[in-house]
């Protein structure tokens, strides 16, 4: 070992320097059996969730070396238990809160957007490890792309054994540092974090648009504005059931955000009113005919219908007492033997109201026929009403009413 002289192999020292052939062999072996770099991550002794999930979180962002199919599925259910306890605590919290730019509302955003970011960057870089042990390369994951056919061929992929070829995708990494220690893994995630955020922020936002939709009218000079109700009563006093003129065909109505062309309209200044019950009023002082241009549609799927006509009705109501009205639950009926329901999309302006309070809003009504606006020459409705009480021999808390309005 020292002086490099041949000794017998069964020699227990060398007869010239004096050192042990027992300590040459021990050096020899360590010389010849060092261990060589494997680039496979250490596989642990067992797979389950937990040591999947360890390694998941450990390899978060490692795409060159490879993961065993076990460890791939079991860190697979990982994920997916993990996001539904994450939607339960904040999702439902995050998409259900209406859109506003409240403090707590941003930071539940930022929290549950980082974490939806970290969970989708592993669960990709471990499909990517996956594939390598299939000897795929990561651009497979482009056939997800792909509508239907694209997934399954990747989770086809996914679920085949591993390949002793696949050892071409482990490179060493040397004594690289945790990926919580490096700067790119960190701007990758702010990244992500702000696109998911981005999303969920602009969702919130088109929910809270869809939850508060609103409704108008534009016309010319010939159809009417709402007013008050001194308004009301100064304009039914000078001039009662007065017709206006018929607009141009480049007139258009806007009902919640649905534009409609109009060929024709007419406006009715009418003068209904009851006030035969629990004190309170009902007035329909203003009538709208319209004649769409060309033939539209209402509704979707079975209840999808077409139209080329409307019925705009405006009421205003005073409560005398605590009373609850639905008039935009009201039918119409028309001269020509139409009846229709009134429209989703009319004004919310019912419902409980206190004693004393005002109440006002249009009221629309799909027509499925109208050849001519001349053909409508009367409109009868039927909504109801009732109020709260205590007294069993009081018969008059609940009221259907009933008007007829001429059109001329």
């Amino acid at each position: 070992m020292k002086c490099g002289k041949k000794i017998p192999i069964n020699a227990t020292f060398c007869p010239i320097c004096g050192a042990t052939q027992e300590a040459t062999s021990a050096t020899e072996k360590q010389n010849t059996s060092a261990p060589k770099m494997d680039n496979q991550p250490n596989r642990p002794e067992r797979d389950n969730m937990w040591t999947a999930l360890k390694l998941g979180v450990q390899q978060t962002f490692t795409w060159s070396q490879r993961i065993s199919r076990p460890q791939y599925w079991w860190l697979y259910l990982d994920l997916v238990l993990i996001s539904f306890i994450l939607n339960i605590v904040l999702g439902y919290n995050v998409y259900n809160t209406p859109f506003q730019t409240g403090i707590l509302h941003t930071i539940l955003i930022l929290i549950y957007s980082a974490l939806s970011a970290w969970i989708s960057v592993m669960q990709f870089t471990a499909g990517v490890r996956r594939l390598h042990d299939t000897n795929r390369s990561a651009h497979y994951l482009w056939l997800s792309l792909i509508p239907i056919v694209g997934p399954i061929l990747i989770i086809v992929f996914l679920c085949q054994q591993p390949k002793e070829a696949g050892k071409r995708f482990d490179h060493s990494s040397g004594q690289s540092k945790p990926w919580v220690k490096k700067w790119w893994t960190w701007c990758i995630l702010v990244l992500t974090t702000a696109v998911f955020a981005g999303l969920i922020g602009f969702s919130t936002y088109t929910m809270s648009l869809a939850d508060y939709p609103t409704t108008t009218t534009t016309s010319t000079d010939d159809s009417y504005d709402d007013s008050d109700d001194e308004d009301t009563d100064s304009e039914d006093s000078d001039d009662d059931d007065t017709d206006s003129e018929s607009s141009s065909d480049t007139d258009s109505i806007t009902i919640d955000d649905d534009k409609i062309n109009l060929a024709d309209q007419q406006a009715y200044t009418t003068s209904f009113s009851d006030s035969s019950w629990a004190g309170s009023t009902f007035k329909i002082d203003k009538i709208a005919v319209y004649k769409t241009d060309g033939t539209y549609t209402n509704g979707e799927g079975s209840d999808k219908q077409e139209f080329n006509g409307i019925v705009k009705v405006h009421m205003n109501i005073h409560a005398g007492r605590d009373i609850s009205a639905y008039p935009t639950q009201a039918k119409l009926s028309t001269n020509d033997g139409q009846q229709v329901d009134a429209d989703f999309d009319s004004d919310d302006f019912d419902g409980e109201m206190n004693s004393g309070t005002n109440a006002d809003g249009n009221l629309y009504f799909i027509l499925p026929k109208l050849s001519s606006i001349k053909d409508l020459t009367s409109v009868r409705l039927k909504w109801d009403a009732s109020y709260d009480t205590d007294d069993y021999d009081d018969d008059n808390d609940f009221k259907t009413f009933d008007a007829t309005i001429n059109l001329d």
